[in-house]
């Protein structure tokens, strides 16, 4: 439970947390009175702060978060959809690194944006592992790949591997994996939050001019019975598990001279 303050004496009664709480827990009688909670108001409140960012008076705190705990909005141009559209088609699924190493503030610097990234209920499940170092990565591969040795139809892989290949991170010095608590109260959106954290976490990546890959072999091995085995590795409770993640790092010689084809979406109108 949250404890919602509104001051009377900042409200401008512009009305604006009447429009943007999802769950309308301000309401007002008249048009230009000012807004007042709905009973229960703090038991439904799940903090996601749409009312304090919206607040023009800044009369508006939840919990211990005020208006001036929020970031303000900067003057900038938005973002051209043509810029976006071209980043979006432009993006490839690079597996050819070169050794340079991911910086951490780099990795700090993304993840700090991604912290936004939409959640079910603003429960903000996602708890992220960052293995950045060649070394760490090729133990890391390599504990993937005893994994992999007991599945049928992998002996090209095994095979790679015992040559001194990396054919689960292809070289890359960095794998970021995302995971949740099991014990999560929407546990049952966790695959959900943690794909559109990660998403997000590779479209501004390869917004830096960073080489990037969804790393589903990590994750299926990550989530097999070899889980305990991975969850102590990765410093993760029992109750944690990983459900996305990308390796990382600055693309290698491979330069993409065009975009390639994709079909039309298949669409049904209604």
């Amino acid at each position: 439970m949250r404890k919602i303050t509104l001051d009377k004496k900042l409200c401008v009664r512009c009305g604006q947390c009447t429009l943007v709480c999802p769950f309308r827990i301000f309401q007002r009688q008249a048009t230009n009175a000012s807004p007042a909670c709905i009973e229960g108001a703090e038991e439904t409140c799940i903090a996601c702060c749409h009312c304090v960012a919206a607040c023009i008076g800044k009369a508006i705190t939840i919990g211990d978060i005020s208006a001036d705990d929020c970031l303000e909005h900067e003057k900038y141009e938005a973002v051209r959809f043509e810029n976006l559209a071209h980043l979006i088609r432009s993006r490839r699924s690079i597996r050819c690194y070169s050794k340079k190493p991911v910086e951490d503030r780099v990795i700090e610097q993304l993840l700090d944006v991604v912290r936004w990234a939409p959640t079910a209920r603003n429960g903000l499940p996602v708890k992220w592992v960052i293995i950045n170092g060649a070394d760490k990565v090729k133990k890391l591969s390599d504990l993937v790949m005893e994994w992999i040795e007991t599945q049928p139809g992998t002996e090209r892989m095994v095979e790679a591997w015992k040559q001194g290949g990396d054919p689960v991170f292809r070289g890359a010095p960095c794998v970021i994996g995302a995971s949740t608590s099991d014990t999560n109260p929407h546990a049952n959106w966790a695959a959900v939050d943690t794909a559109i954290a990660v998403e997000t976490l590779e479209i501004c990546a390869t917004a830096m001019r960073l080489g990037v890959c969804w790393a589903g072999i990590f994750v299926r091995a990550a989530q097999s019975p070899y889980k305990p085995i991975f969850n102590k590795w990765l410093g993760l409770s029992d109750t944690e598990t990983i459900h996305g993640g990308l390796f990382i790092g600055h693309p290698g010689d491979v330069v993409y001279q065009r975009i390639p084809f994709r079909p039309e979406a298949t669409k049904v109108w209604i």
